[in-house]
């Protein structure tokens, strides 16, 4: 049996496979984007995150929810508070009396929240959290700075369960 090759047709398909299979030189380095929204401002700057989830932890007696958010890679949010909806009292580090909320300045310092106010109009662990936010936050050891964070609202859509 005699084959015919024609010539045109494999450099086609030879072009087509190569260029399918061709390797991203990319270094994108993109955060996720956001689930939801994450908006504040810090020092009356305003700041929107580029990445936000939650993170669901224990049994449903005794659950508790974490919420990390990021901004260019080094600015970002902490957040540790019981998963229902209503008001909720922000605490100190070291005061121990209610939920502790957290800002990250981009040089990486941490201000822990001395006071303020944190209320979930949304809770639904499986599919959104919403709520608003402002704090006072002090800056941690060595220094001893204030960030006034104000004007804060959370959407998060992703929701991690442990």
């Amino acid at each position: 049996m005699k084959v015919t090759f024609r010539l045109p047709i494999f450099i086609f398909l030879l072009a087509l496979t190569l260029g399918s299979c061709k390797k991203s030189n990319s270094t994108d380095t993109t955060p996720a984007v956001a689930t939801g929204k994450f908006t504040y401002k810090a020092d009356g700057v305003a700041s929107v995150a580029d990445s936000a989830y939650a993170i669901l932890y224990g049994p449903k007696a005794s659950r508790a929810m974490d919420i990390y958010s990021s901004t260019g890679k080094k600015e970002g949010m902490e957040f540790h508070f019981s998963p229902k909806t209503g008001a909720q009292t922000v605490g100190s580090l070291t005061g121990g009396n209610g939920i502790l909320l957290t800002y990250y300045d981009p040089n990486s310092v941490e201000y822990d929240s001395q006071s303020g106010s944190f209320n979930l109009t949304t809770c639904d662990t499986l599919k959104k959290i919403e709520g608003d936010f402002a704090f006072s936050g002090k800056m941690q050891s060595p220094g001893t700075g204030i960030k006034s964070i104000t004007e804060g609202h959370i959407i998060v859509t992703k929701i991690l369960h442990q």
